[in-house]
C-alpha cells in the first residue's frame, strides 16, 4: 500500500513548523517548554509512587527520581533523533509510566521482610530490561501481537488499571487522613480538595495548552496551599553535589519469573498504546498513517518504546514508554519539527542533573499527591472505558464486563488458593490477586470467542 497523501488525510494539522523545520534556539526552546509542563510532573510522580511503595530509602528514592527525568531525555532522543532503526523520528517523548504503579505496588508487599528494599528494585529492573527485549523482538510481528491485543483487550486492561490504581490512591489518601487528628483533617481535606479542584477547573477551559498541563499546575497549587497551611516545607538540599550523574548498575539487576508473569500484560499493552500514540503523532505531524513510511516509524518507535526500559534499568530508574499527552501539544502550537523534540530530550537531561529538583517532589504532602494522582488514575479507567465503547462490534461492553467481574472475584478467592503448599499455587494465587493480569488474561479469551465470526476468519 502507498503512503498516504496529505489530501488523504482527513484531519490536517495547521503547522507552523513541519517535521523537517528548524524554528531555531529562541521558538523551539519556548515550544519545548509547553511539552516539558504537560510532562514533568508524571515523569516524576509515578517513579515517587512506585518507591514509596517499595519502601526505598530516601537517597535512593532521590536517586531514582533524577534518574526519570535524565534518562527520559535520553530515551526522548532516541526516539526523536532516530539512531539507524531506532527511533520513530518525530516527537514521541519518552516517560516513567504510571502503568507500571500497580504491578509494582501489588507485588511490593509479597517480598517485604524476605529481602531488601533495594534488591527488590533490581529485581524489577533485571526483569523489566528482559520484557525491554522482548518488545524489541515484537516490533517485527506487530501485526500479529494486534490480534490478540486488540483495542477491546487494551481498553479493558487500561479500565482495570485505572480502577486499581484510584483503589490504592483512596487507600493512601485515607491512611494520610486518619494518621493526623484535630485540625489536620481539615488541613489534609483543604489541599486535597484544591488540588482536584484546580485541576478539574483546568481541564474544562477553552486554552489547551493550560489543559496538557492541568496535573503539574494542580500539584503546584495544592503544595502552595499546604505551605501556607504550614503543612509543606520542602527541606534544604541533602546532594554532597550541586550535579547528578548517572551510576549505572546502581541496583544490581536480577530477574524474577513472578515480577515477568505480573509485567507482561502491563508491556504488552503498553506496546499498543505506543502504536496508537505514534501514529496520533504522525497524523498530527501532517505525516502518513499507512505505507512502508509509516511502518518504518512504527516499528522503529516501538523498537525504541522496548530499549528505553532496559537502558532505563540499567541506569537505575523505572520503565518508560510514549506520552500521549505531547501530541496535544504539537496540535496546539502547530509546532511538529523534530528541533524541538532534541531541544525538549536536553531539557529534561538538564533537570534530571540537577539534585534539587527530585528534593521538591520527595516532600510532597501525601494529601496533594494522592489526591491529584487519584483524579489522574480516574481519567486512565475512564480512557480505557472510552477505548471500548467505540469498537463496532458491540460485543467489547460485555467483555469488559465480565472481565472485571471475574478479576475482581478471582481477587477474593486468591488467598484460598495460596494456602497450597505447591509453589505454582502460590504463584497462581499472586497473579489471580491482580486484576489487571486475570483480567487481561479473560479479555483475550472472551474477545475472541465474541466477536462476529467474519471478523475472527479475517484474522485468522
Amino acid at each position: 500500500m502507498s503512503d498516504a497523501s496529505p489530501k488523504q488525510m482527513h484531519r490536517q494539522t495547521e503547522l507552523l513548523f513541519g517535521l523537517d523545520d528548524r524554528p531555531g534556539l529562541m521558538k523551539g526552546s519556548v515550544a519545548a517548554l509547553g511539552h516539558l509542563a504537560a510532562i514533568v510532573a508524571s515523569i516524576l510522580t509515578a517513579p515517587l509512587l512506585i518507591a514509596g511503595a517499595i519502601g526505598l530509602n530516601p537517597e535512593d528514592t532521590r536517586y531514582v527520581l533524577n534518574a526519570s527525568l535524565l534518562v527520559s531525555g535520553i530515551a526522548t532522543f532516541i526516539q526523536v533523533y532516530r539512531i539507524g532503526n531506532l527511533g520513530c523520528g518525530m516527537i514521541a517523548i519518552q516517560g516513567t509510566s504510571f502503568a507500571f504503579v500497580g504491578p509494582l505496588a501489588y507485588a511490593a508487599p509479597i517480598y517485604t521482610g524476605e529481602i531488601e528494599a533495594t534488591i527488590l528494585v533490581g529485581k524489577i529492573m533485571g526483569t523489566c530490561a528482559v520484557l525491554g527485549i522482548l518488545v524489541m523482538i515484537s516490533s517485527f510481528y506487530l501485526d500479529k501481537l494486534r490480534n490478540i491485543i486488540t483495542s477491546t483487550v487494551a481498553g479493558t486492561t487500561i479500565f482495570l488499571l485505572g480502577a486499581t490504581l484510584l483503589e490504592s490512591a483512596i487507600k493512601n489518601l485515607s491512611r494520610v487522613f486518619y494518621t493526623t487528628d484535630g485540625w489536620g483533617h481539615y488541613t489534609i481535606t483543604i489541599e486535597a480538595l484544591v488540588t482536584v479542584g484546580v485541576i478539574l477547573f483546568l481541564m474544562r477551559l477553552k486554552q489547551s495548552l493550560v489543559r496538557v498541563a492541568c496535573i503539574p499546575i494542580g500539584l503546584l497549587c495544592g503544595c502552595v496551599v499546604a505551605y501556607a497551611l504550614g503543612d509543606y516545607s520542602p527541606a534544604h538540599s541533602e546532594f554532597s553535589s550541586y550535579f547528578f550523574i548517572l551510576a549505572p548498575a546502581h541496583f544490581p539487576l536480577q530477574f524474577d519469573l513472578l515480577l515477568f508473569i505480573l509485567l507482561l500484560p502491563i508491556f504488552l499493552v503498553s506496546l499498543t498504546e505506543t502504536i496508537g500514540d505514534i501514529t496520533a503523532t504522525s497524523l498530527v505531524s501532517n505525516q502518513p498513517i499507512s505505507g512502508p513510511v509509516y511502518v518504518k516509524r512504527l516499528r522503529g518507535g516501538v523498537m525504541a518504546d522496548g530499549f528505553n526500559p532496559s537502558l532505563a534499568s540499567v541506569l537505575g530508574t523505572f520503565p518508560n514508554t510514549t506520552f500521549s499527552q505531547n501530541n496535544a501539544v504539537i496540535r496546539v502550537t502547530g509546532v511538529a519539527s523534530r528541533q524541538v523534540g532534541i531541544i525538549l530530550a536536553i531539557f529534561l537531561i538538564i533537570l534530571g542533573s540537577t539534585p534539587h529538583i527530585s528534593q521538591l517532589f520527595l516532600h510532597i504532602p501525601g494529601a496533594v499527591l494522592h489526591a491529584g494522582t487519584g483524579l489522574l488514575f480516574s481519567m486512565i479507567a475512564y480512557t480505557g472505558l472510552s477505548i471500548v465503547r467505540i469498537q463496532n462490534h458491540g460485543k467489547s461492553f460485555y467483555v469488559l464486563a465480565i472481565s472485571c467481574i471475574c478479576a475482581f472475584a478471582l481477587r477474593e478467592v486468591a488467598p484460598l488458593i495460596a494456602a497450597d503448599t505447591f509453589s505454582f499455587a502460590e504463584y497462581s494465587a499472586i497473579v489471580l490477586g491482580f486484576p489487571v493480569a486475570s483480567g487481561a488474561i479473560i479479555a483475550v479469551i472472551l474477545d475472541r470467542k465474541m466477536q462476529p465470526e467474519d471478523a475472527r476468519k479475517t484474522k485468522s
